[in-house]
């Protein structure tokens, strides 16, 4: 023992060892029933969140073709083309086929993929091209072929 530690209030390197480790807690009745408790209550919130979001889709999907008859002219075109840009491709032929909806989506459909295109073959340009400058920039950069700090003598 080193001068610094009282004799008689050191433990053992087993003892203390055991203290450091956390003891689990007990596997009692309470225990148990606190447990499916608890687990009871949150498989409760989970369907009454779930009913509350099959209810709200519900009531949404009931009242959006009176929300599309009564939409003005000027205001259905945008909304169609908003719906079926966030649609996938599969639901956006589906949408396309309302009666409702108007013939001068599809034109901007087709500007708007255009644009999509144009812009990705700049993003890809644009890679290419720093991809390039990066390239030149190590070229040009001096590689040591020693490493640092090893001289021969």
């Amino acid at each position: 023992m080193t001068n610094f530690l009282n004799s008689e209030l050191a433990a053992s390197k087993a003892s203390r060892k055991q203290r450091q480790q956390s003891a689990g807690l007990p596997d009692t009745a309470a225990t148990a029933r606190a447990l499916a408790t608890l687990r009871r209550s949150l498989d409760k919130q989970v369907k009454k969140e779930d009913k509350e979001e099959r209810l709200r889709s519900k009531a949404i999907n009931d009242t959006m073709p009176e929300f599309i008859a009564a939409m003005d002219d000027e205001v259905l075109a945008p909304f169609f083309f908003g719906l079926e840009r966030l649609a996938t491709a599969a639901n956006r032929r589906r949408i396309a086929t309302h009666p409702l909806r108007p013939d001068i989506v599809d034109e901007w459909h087709e500007e708007a993929d255009a644009e999509e295109a144009r812009a990705a073959e700049e993003e890809l340009r644009a890679a290419a091209k720093a991809a390039e400058r990066d390239a030149k920039a190590a070229k040009a950069m001096p590689q040591d072929d020693e490493p640092k700090g090893e001289t021969e003598a």
